[in-house]
């Protein structure tokens, strides 16, 4: 290791984050530890035994502790089934009790590595090897359902070998290493997902390479790290629309990369993961008890961050976060910034096959733009077209400073059966065509096609976006959906159909928030035909569900006829 400072600043942060969290539970959730399930359970437990043995801790060696640990490992031992392995709502699953197992190491490491036997943490030391011996053969058998299970089963396996080394444990982590991580050519890994990279596939990678001594796996980390550093957002949040997990729906909170930023920062000496480190270091810490035991095991985490790049005066977030262009073209994601203008393009949804469904991208957001404090955090399509949903790009193209989108539907009628497919009893084989299933052998019958080509051009100008909007094939009504975050005051609109939402009828709108405005239109004259309204598609709405996102809602409404030219343009009015 280089020779490095201890940053007691961040140690003292950090400790003193961990205490909070650790008081506040023990005031108001004690209680609850017995119907806890294991990983909260063992969580609770990590972080009781990392603020006992922290010497910067207000709980160090408090001995009132021992009730409370004793109460989680209870529970524990009480969740953790004859085979070793604990169940949720995956049962008898490898992968969570992965999660668990790899908490459960952590807290032994942390008790082995201390200079002499404590008599509190003795018992707990036993407990807790009980724990992983009775795991062991069962992890090493088991398997896993989505990627980055496979990374969280090595990152346990990698600990327990440290702690009880077996030769069959080392063989299992190599077996599933030697699949290859799933990095995608933009540093993205295949979920896309900033939850999973930072909850899961990073701090595994992280923790195999420093148990195991498999370090080419931090080269992952940081072309997954660089990827992110223009993702960012000033309000402490990080892009997500692009994700194939849960929180493509979700405003993800940026804390949890500052792990993995601020280990590389110091151990490569990168100024531009120091910056991230640095802005994520002022947002409230995620999991600070954890990330108290990480700087106690992992030595490179607490040391002082090398220099950081001047900031700009004008941006809230570092000069490193805030390039002028970048771009995910795995994830046919692209984000400009021009005018004090943020810009966010969103063109890669998967196909849907078989359906909306877990581990597809298939949020229709495909653009966002923030000025200062008014954000316009969505904007979508709807089109009146066999219930079929809201725009998904199939295809995207970046041409310099503008983004092409486009997408094409289908939809059949279907003719009589030829003479020689009939049957007597007129019972037919079931198919499903694509929008529905029905006893009627689809695939034997003539059809008449309906057709729907959508295009859009996004191009970003200073401080504005254009947006044209294009359509061949059938004619049916649109409505383009701007959804801005809560909190502001729109102008030039009026009430819409729909309780609660706005339609532009005419000339320009403005959604302005402390002098921040965002200015949009042309508005277009309203028909009771072409309703303003958002339709997430029969996939959602076959069982009274939808995808339709929250916020203060305005609607441009119309015909699929020719094209449409929209305008998006940020400005703060003078004080």
């Amino acid at each position: 290791m280089q020779t490095a400072t201890v940053d007691t600043v961040f140690i003292e942060q950090v400790a003193g984050a961990a205490d909070r969290h650790v008081a506040e539970f023990l005031a108001t959730r004690d209680d609850d530890v017995p119907a806890l399930a294991h990983r909260p359970a063992m969580a609770m437990l990590l972080d009781l035994v990392t603020v006992y043995t922290a010497p910067g801790s207000g709980f160090h060696r408090q001995e009132h502790l021992r009730g409370a640990m004793d109460r989680c490992l209870d529970r524990l031992e009480a969740l953790q089934g004859p085979t070793g392995l604990f169940d949720g709502t995956n049962l008898c699953s490898p992968p969570d009790s992965a999660f668990t197992l790899n908490d459960v190491c952590l807290a032994l490491r942390l008790i082995r590595g201390l200079a002499a036997p404590d008599p509190v943490l003795d018992p707990v030391d036993r407990r807790l090897a009980a724990i992983v011996d009775r795991s062991a053969d069962a992890m090493v058998a088991g398997g896993v359902h989505t990627p980055n299970h496979r990374w969280e089963l090595c990152a346990a396996l990698a600990q327990m070998n440290m702690l009880q080394p077996r030769q069959d444990i080392l063989d299992r982590m190599e077996q599933w290493l030697a699949e290859g991580i799933d990095q995608l050519a933009d540093g993205m890994y295949s979920e896309r997902s900033p939850l999973y990279a930072t909850a899961v596939t990073n701090p595994s990678l992280l923790t195999i390479a420093d148990a195991a001594g498999r370090h080419e796996l931090l080269d992952h980390v940081r072309r997954n790290l660089t990827a992110f550093l223009p993702w960012f957002n000033a309000d402490g949040t990080v892009e997500s629309v692009f994700s194939r997990r849960q929180d493509q729906w979700m405003s993800f909170g940026a804390a949890p990369f500052l792990h993995g930023y601020r280990r590389l920062a110091v151990q490569d000496g990168r100024g531009d993961f120091a910056a991230a480190a640095t802005w994520l270091g002022t947002l409230p810490l995620h999991e600070p008890a954890k990330l108290l035991a990480l700087t106690r095991l992992d030595p490179w985490l607490g040391m002082a961050l090398p220099a950081v790049p001047p900031p700009d005066g004008a941006a809230s977030l570092p000069l490193p976060l805030v390039p002028a262009d970048a771009a995910l073209e795995s994830c046919g994601a692209y984000r400009f910034r021009r005018g004090g203008a943020v810009a966010t393009v969103f063109g890669g949804c998967d196909p849907l096959e078989p359906g909306v469904g877990s581990g597809l991208a298939t949020n229709p957001t495909f653009l966002r733009f923030r000025h200062g404090s008014a954000e316009l955090s969505h904007v979508r399509l709807s089109r009146s077209f066999f219930d079929l949903g809201p725009f998904r790009s199939q295809h995207t193209v970046r041409h310099g400073s503008s983004v092409v989108l486009s997408e094409e539907l289908t939809a059949n009628f279907y003719q009589p059966l030829p003479a020689g497919k009939l049957r007597a009893d007129g019972i037919y084989p079931l198919e499903h065509e694509g929008r529905f299933s029905a006893g009627m052998e689809f695939s034997a019958r003539p059809k008449d096609v309906h057709r729907l080509a959508t295009q859009m051009t996004v191009e970003a100008g200073e401080g504005e976006i254009g947006l044209d909007i294009g359509f061949q094939g059938t004619r049916t009504a649109f409505a383009l959906e701007l959804t801005f975050a809560p909190g502001g005051e729109l102008g030039g609109v009026q009430p819409g159909a729909v309780p609660g939402t706005f339609q532009l009828v005419s000339g320009t709108g403005t959604y302005s928030v402390d002098g921040d405005v965002i200015e949009f239109g042309p508005g277009l004259a309203a028909d009771a035909d072409a309703p303003a309204a958002y339709n997430p598609g029969e996939s959602y709405r076959y069982l009274a569900g939808t995808n339709a996102s929250a916020g203060l809602k305005v609607y441009i409404a119309g015909w699929t006829e020719g094209s449409q030219q929209f305008t998006f343009r940020g400005y703060t009015r003078p004080e």
